[in-house]
């Protein structure tokens, strides 16, 4: 029995050592920040924010301008997460310690312009009024990037800085020519647009250059009809660039937030949208900041099978507790190859212990004269013999040692009992 505890004392104190290296739990509540309320990151991040409820962690929204905006909230430890358009990690200080957990989904550029004003490159806008979008924006970065590609810059095009909004109705009111919007095809300015008789949608006819130049940026087939098929709208095929939208985080953020952001994430983008397929996304094709590692790993394999087959709190603990494990096995696997032998020393121990005072008996048997002092020893191996029966327990394995003991006391019970017999007779030989 104490070898047993002694077992489970050092397990324990293991245990309690072990404990020491696992990791904290992730945090319950945590910011995400967003583009401007309406829009397709705020509407995501709503989505977000209602599943991971669920699982008793609470995401607060915090709307901005846009990308560079958030950016700039993470890049200062302000929010823990942002969904950010790819094409806007150059406008902010320094992207150290930022991370990509995954592309979500599809971000047109769309630039439209008055049908009256012939629009077949970019390069055709210089010296016209341009919208490139509010500073703060996804929008406006990637704009004045492929602007300047294109040899367009302020000194030779007015550049106009406003809101999406107020951008789209400059262009319908004619006030500008062209203005430039990185949103998701199912906005309703989007559509509105679209649908104006007297705008016309762009088709970037060198799509591949600039795809072969920036990783972050896909080129998307625009189909005649997609948006309407009864007015035909488009009314011809268009050939988009596209940017994707990011989660992007802090290099320290929880590996278990990680996942469960990632787990979401399939459900809610997983099925595709618009101009996504089935199964497109979440990927890490398009990731313009570094990938963290765990969050790959996740997209490459999926979740762990604890989290498949627990609810994601307890999977998520078992993962930590993991690490605990590993002095156990170190432990168990020396001490299991020593308890046997030792456990079978113990068992034999309670009866080989009696051998020394049986074979002691047995070397002092002829020089003892006095018939008391047998009839004392006698007495105690009988009292042995008793214990044996009556107190002694051993496996039924090591059985076959316990009765040969009490043969062996038997016969030297016997041996006892005719030295008592001799040294009686001789006794009375020599009173006679």
């Amino acid at each position: 029995m104490k070898l047993w505890f002694s077992l489970i004392f050092i397990i324990l104190l293991s245990f309690i050592a072990a404990y020491q290296f696992v990791e904290s739990p992730p945090p319950q509540t945590f910011t995400i920040a967003t583009g401007r309320e309406g829009g397709a990151y705020h509407r995501f991040a709503l989505q977000y924010q209602q599943q991971l409820a669920k699982e008793g962690v609470n995401i607060e929204v915090q709307p901005t301008a846009g990308s560079v905006a958030a950016l700039k909230l993470l890049q200062a430890g302000e929010v823990a997460i942002a969904l950010v358009q790819g094409g806007t990690a150059s406008e902010i200080d320094s992207i150290e310690g930022l991370e990509s957990l995954a592309c979500l989904f599809y971000e047109p550029v769309w630039l439209f312009h008055r049908r009256g004003y012939p629009l077949n490159y970019l390069s055709d806008l210089r010296g016209q009024r341009v919208n490139i979008g509010e500073l703060g924006s996804g929008t406006r970065p990637l704009a004045l990037q492929l602007l300047k590609d294109n040899g367009i810059t302020a000194e030779n095009t007015t550049f106009i800085e406003v809101s999406h909004k107020e951008g789209a109705q400059q262009l319908k009111d004619g006030k500008i020519e062209a203005a430039f919007f990185v949103m998701s095809p199912s906005s309703e300015l989007i559509l509105e647009l679209v649908r104006h008789p007297e705008l016309e949608l762009l088709t970037f006819k060198r799509h591949l250059a600039y795809t072969h130049r920036y990783s972050y940026l896909a080129s998307l087939k625009l189909g005649e009809g997609m948006f309407d098929l009864e007015h035909n709208i488009p009314a011809q095929d268009k050939t988009l660039l596209s940017t994707t939208a990011s989660l992007v985080t802090h290099s320290d953020l929880h590996p278990d937030m990680i996942r469960l952001l990632l787990r979401e994430a399939i459900k809610i983008h997983g099925p595709g949208g618009f101009l996504e397929h089935k199964g497109d996304f979440p990927n890490e094709k398009y990731v313009e900041l570094p990938m963290n590692s765990i969050a790959s790993q996740y997209l490459q394999y999926g979740p762990s099978w604890l989290e498949s087959l627990f609810p994601f709190w307890l999977a998520s603990k078992l993962e930590r507790l993991k690490i605990m494990l590993i002095p156990i096995i170190f432990l168990l696997i020396p001490l299991l190859k020593g308890i046997i032998p030792l456990y079978n020393w113990q068992i034999r121990y309670k009866v080989f212990r009696w051998y020394g005072e049986l074979r002691k008996i047995e070397q002092e048997i002829p020089q003892i004269h006095e018939p008391q002092r047998i009839e004392q020893e006698i007495k105690q191996l009988k009292n042995l013999q008793h214990e044996l029966i009556e107190v002694v327990s051993v496996p039924l394995s090591f059985m076959w040692e316990l009765y040969l003991l009490r043969m062996h006391i038997t016969f030297l019970l016997e041996r006892l009992e005719e030295h008592l017999i001799l040294l009686k007779k001789g006794g009375e030989i020599e009173g006679s």
